[in-house]
């Protein structure tokens, strides 16, 4: 199996200030034996994502450990 991180460019965050920034949005992970396998894992896994207007997607495999919950 293969994984992937699926992030987006569209929209915005806000840090705990409420000051806006510009940056890209994880969407989260998903894994499959190809990026399209992995991509419809992904779909399933987070369909509450279909309530949101994000229409440009990308994906980028990574290999190794992944990290999550680090704080600045």
């Amino acid at each position: 199996m293969k994984s992937f991180i699926f992030f987006t460019n569209e929209g915005f965050t806000q840090d705990p200030n409420n000051k806006e920034i510009s940056n890209m949005q994880i969407l989260d992970t998903g894994n499959g034996n190809g990026i399209l396998e992995a991509f419809k894992n992904f779909k399933h896994n987070q369909s509450h994502l279909s309530e949101f207007s994000f229409t440009e997607v990308i994906a980028v495999e990574y290999i190794g450990d992944f990290i999550r919950h680090l704080e600045l």
